[in-house]
């Protein structure tokens, strides 16, 4: 489910807006994708929660410095605090194909700001439908986290892919 542009923040919302467009221009046809997630999404963020953005980026360099130089800078362009608030984690489509533990957060809330072809939108359609095939599920503790159980009936030895 994806989250309401209403549960953020205006000013929140115009930073993600503009951090896109920043995006757009550094990346230009490599842009892949753009997804916030997290509990400010969700709206429960706690004073330290940051703000969590997926980019989905076409030829991302392979070593990490490489990948992520410069782009601090692209957040605060946006503004200092909204740099300070980011925290980015940039994978190439390959990358993003294989299902990563922070996208079952993403099922209870995400916002898809920047999507060529439906191409992450996809992937989250696929984690459902095999979370659904599963039998999966959701629990939310007393604070407010969430866990799965990916496989109730789950015998030693089965093995559990997504």
């Amino acid at each position: 489910m994806s989250a309401d542009r209403m549960m953020l923040a205006d000013a929140l919302r115009a930073g993600l807006d503009r951090y896109v467009e920043r995006l757009k221009v550094r990346f230009g046809d490599d842009l892949v994708s753009v997804v916030a997630f997290g509990s400010r999404v969700r709206g429960q963020a706690r004073p330290e929660s940051d703000l969590d953005v997926l980019v989905i980026v076409r030829g991302l360099p392979k070593r990490r410095f490489a990948r992520y130089g410069g782009l601090r800078a692209v957040a605060r362009e946006v503004s200092e605090e909204f740099a300070e608030t980011v925290a980015l984690i940039l994978l190439t489509p390959e990358e993003a194909q294989e299902v990563k533990s922070y996208y079952l957060g993403m099922l209870s809330g995400h916002l898809i700001l920047h999507d060529v072809g439906g191409f992450f939108a996809a992937i989250l359609v696929r984690l459902g439908r095999r979370l659904a095939e599963l039998g999966a599920r959701r629990y939310v503790d007393e604070d407010g986290y969430e866990y799965w159980d990916l496989k109730p009936d789950w015998k030693p030895g089965d093995v559990v892919s997504l």
